[in-house]
C-alpha cells in the first residue's frame, strides 16, 4: 500500500516510511534524512530534570523561512515534473535537489527546537518531522504518474504546517490544552443532547470557536480523535434510570474539568494578550 497511515502521530508514518525506504525515487533520501535524525527529537530521562525554557532557542522568522523554502521547491518540482520526459530529466533531478535541500534545512530547524522544549512541543516536532518526511517521499515517488497533483498538494500542506508550529513551549502547551477543551465541548454538548437539556455555549476568552482551537480552520472536518466522542449511538435508545444518572454525573465531571482547562489555558497567555490567540 502507497498510502500512509491515517493514525495521527510520528511512530506510524516513521514504521510506513522503514517499508518504503527500499523503493528508491528521487527523493528517497527524505527518508533515511529522517531515520537519521528522528532520535534527536525523541523523549530522554534527562527531560523530566531539565526545566522548559521560556524562550525559544530558533526565532520564529527562521521557522517560517524554512517552511517558506520548502513551500516554493515543492512547488517547483511540481512545475519541473509535470514537463519532464523521465525521472532522469536533468532539470526534475536539480529540482529534486533543491526540494532536498530545504527538506534537510526544516529538519535543522526542528533540531535546534528540540532544546528546552517542553513534551507537548516536542510531540509536535516529532508529527512535523514525520509528516515532512512521507509528504517529500510521497512527491518523489508520484513522478510520471496521474496523482502528482495531489502529492503536490499534500507536501504544500506540510509546509503550512511547518509554519504553524508552536513558537514556544507556552503556546505548544495551551494549543494541547485547546484541543482537549474542544474535546471536551463536543462531549458536554452530545451528553446534553443524551439527556435532552439544551447545551451552553460558553463564551471563549480567545475569540474562536470550542470545535475550531486557533490552529484549526473554521468548518474543518473532525479528526479520527474528536470522533471517537461520538456519543450517536445513545442518541438513538432511551436511556435507563441508572444510565440516566451515570450520564448525569459523568456531564458534571466535563462541566467540571472543561473550566480547569479554561482557566489553564488562559494561565498560558502573559499579562495584557488575553484575547490575542497565540501561535
Amino acid at each position: 500500500d502507497s498510502r500512509p497511515p491515517r493514525r495521527r502521530g510520528a511512530e506510524p508514518l516513521t514504521r510506513w516510511l522503514a517499508g518504503r525506504m527500499a523503493q528508491e525515487n528521487i527523493l528517497s533520501a527524505a527518508a533515511r534524512g529522517w531515520a537519521e535524525i528522528r532520535g534527536e527529537l525523541q523523549d530522554r530521562a534527562s527531560d523530566l530534570e531539565e526545566a522548559p525554557a521560556d524562550v525559544s532557542p530558533v526565532p520564529h522568522e527562521e521557522v517560517r523561512k524554512a517552511a517558506k523554502g520548502y513551500h516554493q521547491s515543492v512547488a517547483k518540482f511540481g512545475a519541473v515534473a509535470g514537463a519532464a520526459a523521465s525521472a532522469e530529466d536533468p532539470a526534475l533531478q536539480a529540482a529534486g535537489e533543491e526540494v532536498m535541500q530545504a527538506f534537510t534545512a526544516a529538519l535543522s530547524i526542528l533540531v535546534s527546537l528540540r532544546r528546552g522544549a517542553c513534551a507537548c512541543l516536542r510531540e509536535e516536532l516529532r508529527d512535523a518531522g514525520a509528516g515532512l518526511a512521507v509528504a517529500t517521499e510521497q512527491l518523489g515517488a508520484a513522478v510520471g504518474r496521474a496523482d502528482m497533483p495531489i502529492s503536490v498538494g499534500k507536501a504544500l500542506d506540510r509546509a503550512k504546517s511547518l509554519e504553524r508550529i508552536s513558537a514556544h513551549n507556552r503556546a505548544a502547551t495551551r494549543r494541547r490544552i485547546l484541543l482537549g477543551l474542544a474535546q471536551l465541548r463536543d462531549a458536554h454538548r452530545e451528553l446534553s443532547q443524551v439527556l435532552g437539556i439544551a447545551a451552553p455555549e460558553p463564551s471563549s476568552p480567545t475569540g474562536f470557536t470550542p470545535t475550531n482551537p486557533p490552529d484549526k480552520a473554521p468548518n474543518t472536518p473532525r479528526s479520527e480523535e474528536e470522533t471517537d466522542l461520538d456519543l450517536g449511538d445513545l442518541d438513538r435508545e432511551d436511556l435507563a434510570p441508572h444510565e440516566q444518572r451515570l450520564v448525569e454525573a459523568v456531564l458534571s465531571a466535563v462541566s467540571v474539568l472543561e473550566d480547569s482547562l479554561k482557566r489553564a489555558s488562559q494561565a498560558c497567555i502573559p499579562a495584557g494578550e488575553l484575547g490575542t490567540p497565540q501561535a
